[in-house]
C-alpha cells in the first residue's frame, strides 16, 4: 500500500476543482487572454490506437494556485494532479457516454440512469460526485500529497463488462507503490472497450487576471501502452503540442528525457517548439 497521505476533500474545494459551471456561455479567445494564462497540451505518439491499458508519469517543476497538471487524458475522461486554493489534490473524472463537452448548460440531473457514467468502486478517502456544465459524468477527487519535483505515474484500464458496459479504473503511484481511485462503468465504448486519443495539459482554473502572469510548468515521460490481448507495452515516441482558443503566446513546450515538458503564463516564450509542432524524444 502507498504510505502517502491522503486527506478529506472539502466540497467546496471539489466544485472549484472541476472548472464546470452551469449555463455560462464559453469565453472568447480574447476573453481568456485578459484573465488566464493558456491551456497547452501534448497529444501523444507511438502509442497504439486502442489501448486497453496506458499509464504515464508528471514531475510538476512550477506551480501555482487552482492549476491543473492533467496527466491521462483520453476519449472518454482525465485524470492528473490539481492545485486547488493551495492544497494538493488528485482526480480522475470520466464522462457519460454521450456527453458533449462544449455543452456548457449541460445538467448532470438530466442525464437518464442507464447513461450514466458510476463509480461502482473508490477507495475510502475518494470523494465521489458527479459533474455538468462541461459535459456531464462521474469524479472522483482525493487529497493527494504530491510535491514540486517528484514524480507521480498514473494509469488507467479498460476492459468489458457484462450488458455492453465498459469499466475504466484508475490508479495513482509513485515510489512507494500504487493505489486504486476508482472504477468508473460506463454503457457502451467499443469491443474490445479501447481507449483513445492519448494526451496531457496544464491548466489554469484562477482566471482572476493575475493567474496568467504566472508561470505553470510540469514534465510528462514515460507514457506507455497495450492493446487488449498484447502483454507488451509500447513506449510513447513523439507529442504534439498544441494550445486551447485563448490567444496568449506566453507558452512554450519540448522534449525532456522520456517525454515533454509543457510551459505556460507569466514571462514565457515559445522559444523550443512552436505552437502544433510535433517532436521526438528518447
Amino acid at each position: 500500500m502507498m504510505k502517502t497521505v491522503f486527506i478529506a476533500v472539502m466540497a467546496a474545494a471539489a466544485a472549484a476543482a472541476s472548472g464546470m459551471g452551469i449555463g455560462r456561455r464559453p469565453p472568447t479567445g480574447e476573453e481568456e487572454a485578459q484573465r488566464q494564462a493558456r491551456s497547452v497540451h501534448l497529444h501523444w505518439g507511438g502509442l497504439p490506437d486502442n489501448l486497453a491499458e496506458v499509464v504515464g508519469s508528471v514531475t510538476v517543476t512550477e506551480e501555482q494556485t487552482n492549476s491543473y497538471f492533467m496527466v491521462i487524458g483520453f476519449d472518454g475522461g482525465y485524470m492528473g494532479l490539481q492545485n486547488v486554493m493551495g492544497g494538493h489534490v488528485g482526480i480522475f473524472s470520466v464522462w457519460d457516454p454521450d456527453a458533449d463537452g462544449s455543452d456548457f448548460s449541460a445538467k448532470e440531473s438530466e442525464v437518464a440512469e442507464a447513461r450514466r457514467a458510476k463509480v461502482v468502486y473508490a477507495d475510502k478517502l475518494v470523494n465521489v460526485s458527479r459533474f455538468g456544465g462541461e459535459g456531464t459524468g462521474a469524479k472522483t477527487m482525493f487529497g493527494y500529497n504530491w510535491d514540486v519535483g517528484k514524480k507521480t505515474t498514473f494509469r488507467v484500464t479498460a476492459e468489458p463488462e457484462e450488458e455492453g458496459r465498459t469499466l475504466i479504473t484508475g490508479y495513482v503511484g509513485n515510489e512507494s507503490g500504487e493505489v486504486k481511485i476508482a472504477a468508473i462503468s460506463i454503457p457502451g465504448h467499443g469491443n474490445p472497450p479501447t481507449i483513445r486519443q492519448v494526451h496531457s495539459f496544464v491548466e489554469d482554473f484562477w482566471r482572476n487576471g493575475l493567474s496568467k502572469t504566472l508561470v505553470r510548468r510540469a514534465e510528462f515521460t514515460d507514457f506507455a501502452g497495450r492493446s487488449a490481448g498484447e502483454k507488451e507495452f509500447h513506449r510513447a515516441s513523439a507529442a504534439m503540442f498544441t494550445g486551447d482558443h485563448n490567444t496568449l503566446m506566453s507558452i512554450d513546450a519540448g522534449p525532456v528525457k522520456g517525454g515533454g515538458f509543457l510551459q505556460t503564463g507569466g514571462d514565457t516564450r515559445n522559444v523550443t517548439v512552436p505552437l502544433r509542432g510535433v517532436f521526438r524524444f528518447e
